[in-house]
């Protein structure tokens, strides 16, 4: 397994994994939205390979925030369907740790819906913890 920065190239498996976690994305959206990403050092987006596939995303963003310390924030992780349970998203999240903590970060948090009970075992295997329940607002601008 390799793990490197995603690149422009990615962008169509990045959006085939991204409608496998629930949200459909076109190539050419996620491409702009790389173009965005990959500009600003404050976020990262790796990706795992297998045999030269693209097997796995994470993307970390760094808030700072005036009532808090520097942290990361998971913006979002997915492993391919069909390659889950070997290590893969593991791998991925120890890479955004690493990476955060080079960025002066001392804590990571995640955003998971209640309703993926499975990743919520995933995060306390890699040694999250509940810190809270919260509702998200949105507002279309």
């Amino acid at each position: 397994m390799n793990i490197r920065l995603a690149n422009e190239s990615d962008a169509p498996a990045i959006a085939d994994l991204c409608g496998q976690m629930g949200y459909p994305a076109k190539p050419e959206e996620v491409s702009r939205r790389l173009g965005q990403i990959t500009q600003s050092e404050q976020y990262a987006l790796f990706i795992a390979e297998v045999d030269g596939q693209v097997a796995g995303w994470i993307h970390v963003v760094t808030y700072p925030l005036l009532d808090m310390d520097l942290h990361a924030e998971l913006g979002g992780l997915v492993v391919n369907e069909a390659q889950r349970g070997q290590g893969i998203g593991r791998a991925l999240m120890l890479r955004a740790e690493q990476w955060a903590r080079r960025g002066g970060c001392r804590e990571m948090r995640i955003r998971s819906n209640m309703t993926r009970t499975g990743s919520h075992e995933f995060y306390k295997k890699a040694g999250f913890e509940i810190i809270k329940s919260q509702y998200t607002f949105r507002k279309i601008l």
